[in-house]
């Protein structure tokens, strides 16, 4: 079983007046629709003042969705298998996430540090468990 600071609260905590029903509501959103049998959400991140880029951390899949366009073009799922890589860019307790994959690019600026370090703690330990 994964060890893990709860992203998903500290996420909802963070998101600034107003937003913390709203992060709510995605996060509900996401968990209704977008899991499938077996699969459970791990963590989430988003930009500390405005929530308009999500990713979400499963035990099977990442998943980003940028909020503010409508056609989905900019969206990627991919299967933990499929990343390439994970970096994280600190500066004065915020950080970027910068994961590439075999589906496309996700780039998330402005996650505070913590829950930077957790998606990046979290997708590693998914792929050295796949690997074993």
């Amino acid at each position: 079983m994964l060890e893990v600071f709860d992203s998903i609260k500290e996420t909802i905590e963070n998101a600034g007046f107003g937003r913390k029903a709203i992060m709510k509501r995605y996060i509900k959103t996401f968990t209704d629709n977008n899991l499938e049998e077996g699969e459970s959400l791990l963590a989430v991140a988003s930009p500390n003042d405005k929530p308009t880029k999500l990713l979400f951390v499963t035990n099977q899949n990442v998943s980003f969705y940028n909020m503010l366009t409508s056609d989905g073009k900019d969206d990627v799922k991919a299967p933990i298998s499929a990343i390439i890589s994970c970096e994280i860019i600190a500066q004065n307790g915020l950080a970027a996430i910068n994961l590439e994959t075999k589906q496309g690019s996700i780039t998330i600026h402005k996650v505070l540090e913590q829950i930077a370090g957790q998606i990046k703690d979290t997708i590693e330990e998914l792929q050295t468990k796949q690997e074993s």
